[in-house]
Parts: C-alpha cells; structure tokens; sequence
C-alpha cells in the first residue's frame, strides 16, 4: 500500500466528521458562507497563507515549498444543489429543498485532507501549491467569478498544474478515470419563444399554432442528433421546458421552450447550435409564427492537458491496479466550470468512483445520491499525489 494512502487513510477520524459537516450544511452557489467561513479556519489552522480576493464566498490559499520557481494547484467545489435528498442518507442535510448530491461536499473534505498531507511535507515540496475552493460550481459562474477578482494576479508565478477530480456514482470505490482526452463537455443553454396567434380550437384555420410548430422542432431536433451527426461522436440536444398557455378554452398564441447543447468537440458544439437556429427560423416560417432564439454559452469542454499525462498517470499507478484505472468516459456529458481555468493553465481531471459496491447511490442531482466515505483516503491521496509527481517531474 502506498505511503501517502496509509496517511490519508490514517486521517479518516478527522476528515469524515468534516464530511459530515458539509453535508449537514450545504448552501447554494455564490452562498456558500458558512462553508466559506469553515474552510478558512481550517486553512488558518495548517498556517497556509490566504490570497485576499475580494469575495464573500470561496477561499484560495497558498503553500510554500522548499522551492518558489514551480506552482502546482488543486481546486474542488463548494455549493449544493436545490434538491431534497431521500431518506437514505445518514447524515442527512439541515436545510430543507438544498443538499449536497452531487460530491462538492466530498470535493472540499478530499482538497482540505490533501492541504493536511501536503503540509506535513513543506520542507521537501519542490515548489508551492495553491488550493482554490471554488464557489458557484452549479451555476458555472464561480471560476470566472475568481478569474475576475484577480486569482492568477495574486500568485508569484504562473501554475504548472491544475488538478480536480469529481464524484462519480458511474464507478465502484477503488475505480478511477483517468482521460487522456475530454474529461467533460461543453455546454450552451438556449431559450426559444414562438409567437403565433389565439384562437377557438374549433377553427384551427383561423389561428397560428405554436404548440404545432413546437411539436416540428423537437423532431427535428433528434434528426440533428440521429440523423445528422457521427454515431460514435458525443452530442446530447435535450429540451428541458416547456411552457405554453393557462386557459382550456382557447390555443395559446406564444410559447416559451428552454433546454442545453453538449459535446466534448468544440466545433461540433459550433454547428450545432447553429442548426438549431437554422431550423427554428425554418419551421416557424413554415408554420406561420414568427421566433427568437438566445444561446447561452455556459462552459467550454475540459480537455486533459498533455503536459500532466505523466504525472497523472503515475499518481494514478500508486494508488490503483491497472484493471481500476479507466481511460474511457462513460456515456455522460456533465459540464464543469474548471474548464474555465483550463483556459489559461495546464488542467487535469479525474472522476473518481464513489458508488457503494453494492450499487446504491443514484445519479449526480438525484435525491439517492451518496457517497461512499471510503471513497475518502482514495481522493485525498489522488490529489496530494498528482501534486507531488508534478513537482518532483517539473523540478
């Protein structure tokens, strides 16, 4: 067993009732306070020096080594999600409609055990190490919210390496995904209204239809994913709402329809969103209502930098058999803001198998979802280990 899983798993009596505590508390993006308020305290405690940023919610602090002229940084999220959890989990959140069911709680506890380990050896790091709690995850605002407030300004050199991993209820515990391609997609929001005429149903000549007209544009929709784009290359087109109408005694004249575009290529993002417009100005032509159609670009694709292959792939080795460590994502095209980081830095990210072996937890958001604290040890070494490979190959 390796060395550094023995310590982290050594620190399971600290860092599970942390777990706990952020589990029992979570809060929603850009409110995450008391969260916020918690972590600074325990990054006091291990005397890490905290960059001021200027913002109410999320922390990011620094760790100096023995040598200054290399950076490495770990990231994990912070907010929950406005979903009411089951009743199977056993420590169960304390604020009604908000939970953490989609791992941040396990994110933040993995990153303060790696901060722990990390600081036990300052003395022979080969440069320092950044830790950034990011806020906002959920409504992927909060890295750019911490780009905006000056976070690369306020470090002393530029970062080498930037690590994140993310709970996936896909994988047993003891499974990792290390992607030496797209860890996670790119994601636009797009808002469609259609504007036609009321009328009685009994004289469908005499009115405009939109709900008709809607009808046309999800079907077409699914010719853009099946009929149009590669079979083996990822898209998802998922109309999410869809809003129309208040009286049964007439056809509504407008509807609104919201939903998201994915794809790990960026270009196919591109032509995508594209169509979609392009087929709504045809079929409300055709169909006599008139539209307007707003994309939202949220997130651009993680690509895993080739730069961190080595490292990532050694850190994985010391913790994992060969048949655990994966390089295939599964059929899943979850967005991430840390993307936005990966912009600008050399980033790389795990998903890190926290489903109970005996497959209980249910998918990211759901109200079962849970994580194994085994899971624990595993993610506070991927992230200690990710570092200190990074800095003994850079150093």
């Amino acid at each position: 067993m390796d060395k550094i899983f023995s310590e982290a798993n050594a620190l399971t009596d600290v860092l599970i009732p942390i777990f706990h505590h952020f589990h029992r508390f979570p809060e929603l993006s850009f409110k995450e306070f008391e969260t916020t308020r918690f972590i600074r305290e325990e990054l006091k405690r291990l005397d890490l020096d905290i960059l001021d940023l200027g913002m109410e919610t999320g922390v990011a602090a620094l760790l100096k080594g023995k040598h200054s002229n290399r950076l490495a940084a770990l990231r994990a999220d912070m907010d929950a999600v406005p979903v009411t959890e089951d009743e199977g989990h056993a420590v169960k959140s304390s604020v009604l409609g908000v939970a953490h069911l989609c791992g941040h709680d396990f994110h933040m506890t993995s990153l303060l055990g790696a901060a722990m380990l990390l600081k036990q050896r300052q003395s022979l790091l080969k440069g320092d190490v950044l830790f950034i709690f990011q806020p906002a995850e959920e409504i992927t605002r909060g890295a750019q919210a911490m780009l905006d407030h000056g976070l690369w300004a306020k470090l002393p050199q530029p970062v080498d390496g930037l690590f994140a991993l993310h709970a996936s209820p896909h994988f047993p515990v003891g499974t990792v995904l290390s992607s030496r391609g797209y860890a996670s997609a790119s994601k636009t929001n797009f808002r469609i209204r259609l504007q036609g005429t009321t009328g009685h149903s009994g004289s469908p000549h005499e009115y405009r239809d939109v709900i008709a007209a809607a009808n046309l544009l999800l079907n077409h929709f699914q010719q853009i994913v099946n009929r149009e784009n590669h079979p083996l290359t990822p898209l998802v087109l998922s109309v999410h709402t869809i809003h129309a109408g208040d009286n049964d005694f007439f056809v509504t004249d407008s509807l609104e329809m919201t939903g998201t575009i994915r794809a790990f290529d960026e270009s196919l993002q591109s032509r995508t969103e594209q169509r979609v417009d392009e087929i709504v100005r045809h079929i409300s032509k055709l169909q006599g209502v008139t539209a307007t159609v707003d994309m939202i670009p949220e997130v651009p694709s993680q690509l895993n930098h080739e730069s961190l292959f080595e490292a990532s792939g050694r850190a994985c080795k010391r913790l994992f058999s060969q048949d655990k460590i994966l390089d295939r994502p599964p059929a899943f095209l979850g967005a991430e803001d840390f993307a936005v980081f990966g912009q600008d830095v050399p980033s790389y990210f795990y998903w890190l198998g926290t489903n109970t072996l005996e497959n209980k937890s249910e998918l990211h958001h759901q109200p079962g979802f849970i994580v194994d604290t085994h899971a624990i040890p595993l993610g506070v070494s991927l992230l200690t280990l990710s570092v200190l490979e990074l800095l003994e190959e850079i150093g």
